[in-house]
């Protein structure tokens, strides 16, 4: 089903992001948190390409923390990077901690030699999107792709949900023809992501507390597009 609707599905996403541990570690206190977080779904390896102006005004409004921001990419999940099944086009709105996502779905493709914004355009005008997102999205080129794995947990009272997310890596779409020269691997950070919804956010604190971990900003695409300057 396409969603194009904001404000019902508003949600809190708050991050720590672990270095200098051993997985295993960070898995212990997931499986020992007193609301029980279990799995729920399969590991499994998202792939995205983002999207900016040629200004990069996205990627600037969340570097600097401007509390109104967005950020729009295709995202596809399974382990060959250049086939993507059931991908979907996504716009994700954030407001502060809060944010919504529109998700509207895009026809299978493989990734060509070349990563062109009109490549892009062509696969999104065969897509379910409405016109002035459409519109938009004629302005934007391709300025980063990134995979990772993701792991998936949930509470027992399914108030709360968390991803754990590793083996991230990260290419330039102008040098994707020799990617495998051009990859940033990024093997030693975890990124643990709590997401509930507004209602729960009095007993959100109580979650924090049973990690030793802080609280931080962590931005994918702000890295990624960093890292690969």
């Amino acid at each position: 089903m396409v969603r194009t609707e904001t404000g019902n599905n508003l949600r809190y996403e708050r991050k720590c992001r672990i270095e200098g541990v051993a997985k295993q570690q960070v898995l212990y206190y997931i499986k020992h948190h007193p609301a029980f977080f279990r799995p729920i779904f399969q590991s499994r390896q998202i792939n995205n390409v983002y999207f900016d102006t040629p200004q990069l005004q996205y990627y600037k409004a969340n570097q600097i923390g401007i509390a109104d921001r967005k950020k729009i990419r295709i995202r596809w999940y399974g382990t060959e990077l250049g086939v993507a099944q059931k991908p979907q086009l996504e716009i994700k709105l954030k407001s502060g901690l809060v944010g919504d996502k529109l998700v509207f779905p895009l026809p299978a493709f493989e990734l060509p030699h070349q990563l062109t914004a009109t490549f892009f355009l062509q696969l999104a005008t065969k897509g379910q999107i409405p016109a002035t997102i459409l519109h938009e999205f004629k302005l934007l080129q391709p300025t980063l792709v990134n995979t990772y794995q993701r792991t998936y947990f949930q509470s027992t009272d399914k108030k709360f949900r968390l991803t754990l997310d590793e083996d991230m890596n990260f290419y330039k779409p102008t040098r994707w023809q020799n990617r495998s020269l051009h990859r940033l691997t990024n093997l030693s950070t975890f990124i643990l992501e709590l997401k509930y919804l507004l209602a729960v956010d009095k007993e959100a604190a109580a979650i924090f507390q049973h990690f030793p971990y802080r609280l931080s900003k962590n931005s994918k695409y702000v890295n990624g597009m960093d890292w690969l300057k």
